[in-house]
């Protein structure tokens, strides 16, 4: 995700046209499709009104073409102008289609101010030859339209409008020169024009996409230190806040009047493995009876490390039949692991008591569940370690005590 930002920043700090890079151009084009197509209907729409507007010209221009003048306004360009705009609201089809079909209703409207040109005797007419190139500025300046597309538009009106000067009511060498110089000044600034919002567009796209690229890199940098905040970094199981966020989240998903029961671990006799053995050795004996518990409380126990040499269980969905069975996997899976421990008091290797209640709580009362645990825990601990100390607070005569 870093280097998708470096690309993306140095793609802004870009001199002259910014490029997409090649994995976002799709993106780019959904994003900006809405757009464009809105561009294209509006373009159709107002060159329409402009069209018509400018018949209170045609007196003037063409006298002589006048009726002629109206016919191609009123009859043609107006109706067409709302059918093809009505077709850009409505249709579905490909974008370029769509460029395609307003680029074409636009040059039909030159090609008939072109034919204008030809036909009349008035001189004024070549007025249209000027009119037809502030149009093409308006149509590639609004319509958004792809540099290929607007290579193609400008080459075509400069095509008309050379045959229209050149069969027009003055027929002098000078005035193709003077069409072509005309097309220069009026093409050059409004391919530019597009250029520059097409860029425009480009990287207001890229800006957008960094800012949601740095919002993801902020949301999973969160999401790592929450991560991060609930982890036992030495065991890496949750630490005391992250089991009880753990469950928080189970107590929400249990049926109302389901069991749980919550087991208290301790090492026994950890404090002489880590004089003799070494705090390294205690850490790695650590690790180990963490990877052990976690996989004896699967399925459905949460296992944490609440700190030093002691752990905690939480068993949501446990029945009283199945808890002392449960209790005592935990129990056995570290002394299984045959962890030498020569200092012991209790055996030679090293070995767990648990403490371990069952009930019905709810999230305001699962601190005493804890308590109830953390008693049972010491209770074992006094009957000489290595034991299981079971209290089934739903059934106060299921109390007992398990030996290794």
């Amino acid at each position: 995700m870093q280097d998708d930002a470096t690309e993306l920043d140095r793609a802004l700090e870009g001199r002259g046209r910014v490029l997409i890079p090649a994995e976002l151009k799709d993106a780019f084009a959904d994003d900006t499709l809405a757009v464009r197509r809105r561009a294209l209907s509006k373009s159709v729409l107002l060159g329409t009104g402009f069209y018509v507007a400018f018949a209170l010209g045609d007196a003037f221009a063409v006298p002589d073409r006048l009726q002629l003048a109206l016919i191609f306004r009123l009859a043609i360009i107006l109706p067409l102008g709302l059918v093809v705009f009505y077709w850009l609201r409505r249709t579905r089809c490909s974008l370029i289609r769509q460029q395609c079909v307003a680029c074409s209703f636009h040059l039909l409207v030159v090609g008939l101010l072109a034919l204008l040109v030809v036909l009349s005797e008035s001189v004024d007419a070549l007025g249209f030859v000027f009119a037809s190139y502030a149009l093409l500025m308006f149509m590639v300046i609004s319509m958004a339209l792809p540099r290929s597309l607007v290579a193609v538009l400008a080459s075509v009106v400069v095509l008309i409008q050379a045959v229209a000067v050149a069969h027009g009511p003055l027929r002098y060498p000078t005035l193709e020169l003077h069409n072509l110089m005309i097309a220069i000044v009026i093409i050059g600034p409004a391919i530019f024009a597009n250029r520059a919002l097409e860029s425009d567009r480009r990287r207001q796209f890229l800006l957008m996409e960094r800012e949601r690229l740095r919002r993801r890199q902020l949301a999973e940098q969160r999401d790592m230190l929450a991560r991060l905040a609930a982890l036992d970094p030495l065991t890496e199981l949750a630490n005391r806040r992250g089991l009880n966020a753990g469950i928080a989240g189970d107590l929400d998903r249990l049926t109302s009047g389901a069991r749980v029961a919550i087991a208290m671990i301790d090492i026994d006799h950890f404090k002489a493995y880590n004089d003799h053995y070494g705090h390294g050795a205690g850490d790695e004996a650590l690790r180990r009876v963490a990877r052990a518990l976690a996989e004896a409380a699967r399925p459905p126990g949460r296992v944490g490390r609440m700190g030093g040499e002691e752990f905690a269980v939480f068993v949501p969905g446990i029945t009283h039949h199945e808890l002392p069975l449960y209790a005592e996997r935990l129990r056995a899976s570290v002394q299984r692991l045959a962890l030498v421990h020569h200092h012991s008091r209790t055996a030679g290797v090293m070995t767990i008591s648990v403490g371990m209640v069952l009930g019905c709580p709810t999230s305001s009362d699962v601190q005493m569940l804890f308590e109830a645990a953390d008693a049972a825990l010491y209770r074992a601990k006094k009957a000489g370690r290595n034991q299981v100390s079971i209290e089934d607070l739903t059934r106060p005569d299921m109390n007992a005590h398990r030996t290794g």
